[in-house]
């Protein structure tokens, strides 16, 4: 019994033992998760500062642009952070220790847990106590407050920036601008070769096109030249007439002009008898262009000896082919004439005769108005000083010029005045007293018109015109028409003299 008793208390012991060592557990379960929660508590408290701190150094680094002066976290704090720091890497206390610990000193156990407890509470309370502190030592200091600024600074500060603004893209648009007169100047240069070289190209067409005009010409001269070459003959013609003017009798002259025109013999009355000087002079310019000017007329070859068959031929291919085929007929006759005009060809023979002809008739009819013109030239030794080798000149220049005018791609020609019908047309005549109105009585000179793609007078006429009847009306040029006839007779031809030449051909 006694050993049963003797088991009975130490079972009791054992489990109030056991309950002891149950309490005590729970006891240092419960001081442990405190002090867990403390650690975190302390962790989250770090973090907080830390992000402060990161906090006040940017703030801090923003301000130091205004400010030189940088706010540091001060010992104390860095201390607090590094006891916290130290606090929370301490191991916890293991729970098999307080129970080995309570099995030693089991008297002693649950009188000391109070304490442990009061201890423990009061080392939690003062840890409480040390963050408090430590978060009022880590608070960041602020920064000295920035100097406030002035409104008309503050405002000319806006101007500038946008009047930097306003400059920077006005210096975008001059760059752009650069660019793109860079790019026109390029295209200028570019634009400008090429004009060179079209404008080179169509010289050097128009310079193919001249060779071309020109190995068809009969003679080198173009339509400046023939005007040119056209005052010069009625040049000459007035210069012999003064010539002849000088030792003129005016009674024979007159007799002798009236009876070279069987047409004009009233009008030649009717100006006086004898003539005046100036009317001598005239008629003397007259009778020496109307013998002149038929060696120009586009159907008249002096010297071609099938002249009637050419002139059958070309009206032909007048009448079937108006564009092309008489003209260069026209120009080929002409081209063949200059160039085979060699000594002791046909041609050359042919065209001697025919200077030979014109001469004489010219001549005989100076002689029948001028007597002392043959007197002259049979006593004076110097054949270039008579007056046949001044007529033969003007025949030999006006059968130059003819060629000349045949070998052109356009017709060129005298055209057709009819005297004592036709009226005065300012666009075709000069008149000899610069009368501006009248019916033509006498045609000095007729006019040279070129017929081309547009009509025009390369040279006007000289005319002398009488008071028109009150029932015609002057012309005004409009009518073109009948004014631009050619390939006739412009005038009548004076008659034949009986009189020879005294100058040998």
């Amino acid at each position: 019994m006694a050993e049963i008793r003797k088991a009975s208390l130490e079972n009791k012991r054992a489990s109030q033992h056991a309950n002891e060592v149950s309490v005590t557990e729970e006891t240092d379960k419960a001081l442990i998760s405190e002090k867990l929660d403390s650690i975190s508590i302390n962790q989250q408290q770090q973090s907080a500062d830390d992000t402060k701190i990161s906090t006040l150094e940017t703030t801090q680094n923003q301000d130091s642009a205004t400010s030189p002066t940088t706010p540091t976290v001060t010992a104390d704090a860095n201390a607090t952070t590094t006891t916290s720091a130290n606090n929370t890497n301490s191991p916890p206390r293991s729970p098999h220790t307080g129970a080995s610990e309570t099995l030693e000193n089991q008297s002693s156990t649950s009188s000391t847990a109070p304490a442990t407890n009061s201890i423990e509470n009061g080392d939690g309370q003062g840890q409480d106590n040390n963050s408090d502190s430590n978060l009022e030592e880590k608070k960041p200091v602020d920064p000295p407050a920035a100097p406030q600024v002035h409104p008309l600074v503050a405002q000319l500060k806006q101007q500038l920036y946008q009047q930097r603004h306003v400059l920077d893209h006005l210096e975008v648009e001059r760059s752009q601008y650069r660019l793109d007169n860079q790019s026109l100047k390029d295209r200028i240069g570019q634009m400008k070769t090429k004009v060179q070289q079209r404008t080179e190209a169509q010289q050097q067409l128009e310079n193919n096109y001249r060779e071309h005009l020109q190995s068809m010409r009969a003679t080198p001269d173009d339509l400046a030249s023939i005007s040119a070459k056209l005052k010069q003959l009625k040049k000459k013609i007035r210069e012999l007439a003064d010539e002849l003017l000088e030792q003129a009798d005016p009674v024979t002259a007159t007799n002798a002009l009236r009876t070279f025109w069987l047409n004009l013999h009233d009008c030649i009355e009717g100006m006086g008898n004898p003539l005046p000087l100036h009317r001598v002079r005239m008629l003397t310019e007259k009778f020496m262009m109307d013998v002149l000017v038929q060696n120009m007329n586009l159907n008249m070859f002096p010297g071609l000896a099938i002249s009637d068959h050419y002139n059958d031929l070309s009206f032909w291919l007048e009448k079937y082919d108006t564009t092309f085929a008489s003209t260069r007929l026209r120009q080929e006759m002409a081209l063949v004439m200059v160039k085979k005009n060699t000594s002791g060809s046909d041609i050359h023979r042919k065209l001697h005769e025919a200077v030979q002809s014109n001469w004489k008739f010219l001549y005989g009819g100076l002689i029948k108005a001028y007597p002392f013109v043959y007197q002259y030239d049979k006593h004076e030794p110097d054949t270039q000083k008579h007056y046949g080798a001044k007529v033969q000149i003007l025949v030999e220049h006006a059968m130059t010029l003819g060629f000349a005018m045949k070998g052109q791609e356009v017709d060129v020609a005298a055209a057709e005045t009819r005297e004592r019908a036709q009226l005065f047309d300012g666009s075709l005549m000069v008149d000899e007293d610069g009368q501006t109105s009248g019916v033509v009585d006498f045609c000095v000179c007729p006019p040279f018109v070129v017929y081309g793609p547009t009509v025009y007078t390369l040279e006007k006429g000289r005319v002398l015109c009488s008071p028109a009847p009150a029932s015609s009306k002057p012309s005004d040029g409009k009518d073109t028409k009948d004014a631009y006839k050619t390939d006739s007779p412009t005038n009548a031809v004076p008659t034949s003299t009986n009189n020879t030449s005294p100058i040998s051909t």
